[in-house]
Parts: C-alpha cells; sequence; structure tokens
C-alpha cells in the first residue's frame, strides 16, 4: 500500500534572504537578487530560452499605443428584417430563443399581437427555467465567489490573476489586474496587449491546441477567444469573438478539448456546462441537475475525460470517448468542494477539497482493458485513494550566516488555491492559501492509472516579502539524455520566475 506523504518529509528551507531558483539533480539552487541575471549560475542555461517577465504596477492601467480591433469594427453592420432574424434564431437556436427574439423587438416590427403572444411566453419560460435551474447568487467575496473559486492566491488585489502557456511552443499569456491580457513570447522582444470591453475579471484561460494564436478567457460576461496577431505590426489585427449564453456568467472555467476542436465553459450560476461551437458562436448545454453552479473543468491529456466539479459537494467525471454519447460518473467530497484538481498520466485524477481535513486524493478513470470478460475485482473498483497530508507544518528556516534576525518560522500546508501536473507525471505543484512557500512533489504513475511513488522534491521560496500568486507547469525536451521540466510562478510582486526542474546523474549541484 501506497505510504501518505505529509510535508513535514520536506527539508526546511536553508536561507531566508535567497529564493529558490531551480532543482537540479535533487538539489535545490538559491540565489540573490544581485545574482539573478547572472549567466554563471548553474540554473541559467536552462531558462535562458525563455521570456523575461516583470509586471509593474506602473504597467497597469496604462494608455497602450496600440488599439484592439474587435471583429466588428472590421464590417458594416448589416439591417435584417425582424422575421428573417427571428426565423434565422429559430433555425440555428431553436423555438424558445426565437420566442425571447419576437419578446425584445420593437412591436411595431413583428405587429402587436405577435409582440404579445411572444412576451406573455417568453415571461412563463423564464419562470420555469429560474425554478427548475436556478442556483443561489454568486456573492462578490468569501466562500463561493469568483476570487474563491479562481485557481490564485489574492485574485482580487494579485498582479497577475492567472497564467497559461501554450501547450506547443513558448508562448506564454499572462492575464493583470487591469482587465488586460498579456502576450510573451521568445519569438518577439515586445509583449502583446489585448484589450476588450467584455475582458472583465479574467480568472481562467487556455490556448486552442495545434492552433497557435487562439486563446480563450473565461471573464465575467461570458468567453472570449482570441485571434492573435504576434509582431509589433500587428497587435491592432489582433480581434475577439464574445460567447454568451442566458444564466451563464460569470464563466470560472475554460478549457480546449486537447484536440482542439471543443472548447467548454462553466459558471458558478449555471447547472449546465456549455459547449461551444466557437465558428457559429453558439453553445450546447450539458445538462445535470443537482449539485449547484459549475465552477472548475479540467479535460484529461487525452481527452476521454472531462472533470466539472460544483460548487457543491458533487463534482462528476465525463465520459467523452469518440463514438458514444457522453455519459457522467457523479462523485461527491465529504464537505466542502473540490478546491483544485489536475489530470495526469492514463487518465489519474488528483484532487482535494476546500475544507480539512487538508488531503490530496487520487481516483484512477482508466478502465481495464485486459478484462475481456467485463469482471472486476475489488482491487480494479474506482476509489479515492488519499495520497498527502496536507496539514499545515511549521518550520525553523535557518540562515547560513550568523544573523538571528535572518531566523524565522515558514509554515506550508492547509487549504489549496492551486496546483499542477508535470505533464510528463513525473512532478506536482501545490500552492497554498496561508504559506509564501509552493511544495514541489517528485510522483510516478503506473500502467494502469495508480500512483506508485511520491517523494518530497523541494519547497520552491520566493525573496523577501513575496508569495506565490498562480503557477503553471511547461514541459520542454532539449536533450533526449535529460529529462527537464519548467514550473512558471507569478509572485505577488509582479515577477515572473521560470523554475527549471532538471534530472542529471552528477553530483549535487552547490548553492551559490
Amino acid at each position: 500500500m501506497l505510504k501518505i506523504v505529509s510535508l513535514g518529509d520536506f527539508e526546511a528551507p536553508d536561507v531566508n534572504h535567497k529564493a529558490t531558483v531551480g532543482l537540479i539533480g535533487d538539489s535545490p539552487v538559491y540565489c540573490d537578487k544581485t545574482k539573478l541575471n547572472d549567466e554563471t549560475q548553474p540554473f541559467a542555461k536552462y531558462v535562458r530560452n525563455y521570456p523575461e517577465v516583470n509586471i509593474t504596477p506602473d504597467m497597469l492601467a496604462t494608455r497602450e499605443s496600440a488599439r484592439t480591433i474587435g471583429a466588428g469594427d472590421l464590417f458594416l453592420p448589416v439591417e435584417d428584417s425582424a422575421l428573417k432574424k427571428i426565423a434565422s434564431v429559430w433555425r440555428e437556436k431553436g423555438l424558445t430563443e426565437a420566442i425571447r427574439v419576437a419578446a425584445a423587438e420593437d412591436p411595431r416590427r413583428v405587429t402587436a399581437i405577435v409582440h404579445w403572444i411572444a412576451t406573455r411566453i417568453s415571461t412563463v419560460l423564464d419562470f420555469i427555467e429560474r425554478k427548475t435551474s436556478s442556483c443561489d447568487g454568486l456573492p462578490s467575496v468569501g466562500s463561493g465567489s469568483v476570487a474563491d473559486i479562481a485557481a490564485t492566491r489574492d485574485w482580487n488585489t494579485a498582479l497577475i490573476r492567472c497564467l497559461a502557456w501554450h501547450p506547443h511552443c513558448a508562448r506564454l499569456a499572462l492575464a493583470t489586474r487591469d482587465d488586460r491580457i498579456r502576450i510573451f513570447s521568445s519569438e518577439t522582444q515586445s509583449a502583446a496587449v489585448l484589450r476588450h470591453g467584455g475582458q472583465k475579471s479574467v480568472c481562467s484561460m487556455s490556448w486552442r491546441p495545434h492552433a497557435g494564436r487562439e486563446l480563450a478567457a473565461a471573464c465575467c460576461g461570458g468567453v472570449l477567444v482570441w485571434t492573435i496577431e504576434l509582431g509589433a505590426a500587428s497587435y491592432s489585427l489582433s480581434h475577439a469573438t464574445f460567447l454568451r449564453q442566458r444564466n451563464h456568467a460569470p464563466v470560472t472555467g475554460v478549457a480546449w478539448h486537447p484536440e482542439g476542436d471543443l472548447l467548454v465553459s462553466c459558471s458558478p450560476n449555471d447547472l449546465n456546462i456549455v459547449v461551444w461551437d466557437v465558428a457559429r458562436e453558439t453553445g450546447v448545454p450539458l445538462r445535470r441537475l443537482g449539485g449547484g453552479g459549475q465552477c472548475i473543468l479540467r479535460w484529461s491529456s487525452c481527452g476521454a475525460k472531462l472533470l466539472a466539479a460544483t460548487c457543491r459537494t458533487v463534482f462528476r467525471v465525463w465520459d467523452t470517448g469518440t463514438g458514444r454519447p457522453w455519459t457522467a460518473e457523479r462523485w461527491t467530497v465529504p464537505n466542502g468542494r473540490v478546491a483544485v484538481a489536475c489530470f495526469g498520466p492514463h487518465q489519474t485524477l488528483l484532487f482535494t477539497s476546500t475544507e480539512d481535513p487538508a488531503t490530496l486524493f487520487s481516483l484512477p478513470l482508466q478502465d481495464n482493458i485486459f478484462d475481456a470478460r467485463g469482471v472486476t475485482s475489488f482491487s480494479d473498483t474506482k476509489v479515492a485513494i488519499p495520497l498527502i497530508d496536507l496539514t499545515k507544518i511549521a518550520f525553523c528556516s535557518r540562515s547560513d550566516e550568523d544573523d538571528d534576525s535572518a531566523n524565522g518560522e515558514e509554515v506550508v500546508g492547509g487549504r489549496v488555491v492551486a496546483m499542477d501536473w508535470d505533464p510528463s507525471g513525473k512532478y506536482l505543484a501545490i500552492l497554498f492559501q496561508d504559506s509564501p512557500l509552493v511544495a514541489v512533489f517528485k510522483t510516478s504513475v503506473g500502467t494502469i492509472s495508480r500512483v506508485t511513488q511520491i517523494t518530497p522534491g523541494c519547497l520552491i521560496k520566493g525573496f523577501v516579502g513575496e508569495y506565490p500568486n498562480c503557477l503553471q507547469f511547461h514541459q520542454y525536451l532539449e536533450d533526449s539524455s535529460k529529462q527537464k521540466a519548467c514550473l512558471t510562478i507569478a509572485w505577488s510582486s509582479g515577477r515572473v520566475q521560470q523554475f527549471p526542474i532538471v534530472e542529471i546523474s552528477d553530483s549535487p549541484v552547490k548553492c551559490y
């Protein structure tokens, strides 16, 4: 049986005035601010190809010279007749939406009797919808708010609210507190700045796989899908499509299918997940009653599973395999709701809840393909297995120098705000609500979707006064003899750190 690892198994951080800048050959590397850009540092060669990013308060809410042009600005509007408009909506979205469009039209354009009938039917439909699929209003602060759901510590005040790496290239999107999205790439020196009237309260972003320039952002009023043109002369050509649906706001989760053909979104005020046809700007709801609004969405790496966590104890795992209708397995956590979740290799799901006891669970979801008779044994039963005890631990950090003022206490553990699993399944990073440290574990997953080994990697700390806001892995391969991964961390100071993890058989790296 797999031993439950605790945060007490980590070694305490050694120094207070230096930041952890890499994990090379199982040894953490530390560095102070003055040598952070020194190319002679042992970590420098692993991050030199990444764009250097640093967001300062002075950069926010400034007037950029480039103006974002939306698709609607490029064409003159065409005024269709009311009946033609209603018929078009009926054909594309159904009778219910056509009735609502007729009710919203000027009575003189659709005749008084048609408008009267449409208004009465629309009122009845709204009443039925509120009674059958309403959920509690979303609070602005505290438990259940956007700031509480977002995978960002102190989302309301953070300079960087969320980040997203492109899955196939070194292209990083940052959503900042001024409701702008900045695109950093190793291909260009300057950052593209994306602005839109509907781009408010961005708390989740997802790049479209197999399409290098499309980015979906979860906003207060809906989903923005950007088509981005990189290059100093091309920023103004970037444009966005705004996807909106009744009762589907604010949007707190958005995710592209790994094949890039489906986009899904969720809202705490909507019981349904919406699957979008981006080209047509229409959405199809996945209807399931019970559990409250949806707050978190995650695809498995193969696209066969979709996690949808509600604002209550219920979460569902959708089987989205091709060739058959989508079905959902319903699960519950003992209390609270699913706080964070991520998929790893072989459809292994890791998750933890918002309430104590703070424990990370593993849920194997891959079917046994070798069971031809369809008979399952007890060992094949899908059961959530506790993996890591995340109870708060206090470390007495000690400086190497004879300075008592540098000594102190570092707390790690408690409620989890963000978690990400390296695509190779070798490293797991966890960010906590009340800790300035990021915990990195080494993991191993068997071919039958079971986590077979977990060992502590290191605790990542920033410079004095910094704490982590959000994080995400970006995996890359430069040398087949060395498997490398890189963890990107956005700190409260606005510094974006690339933290390399390198497996080598050399002797331990000396800490400078």
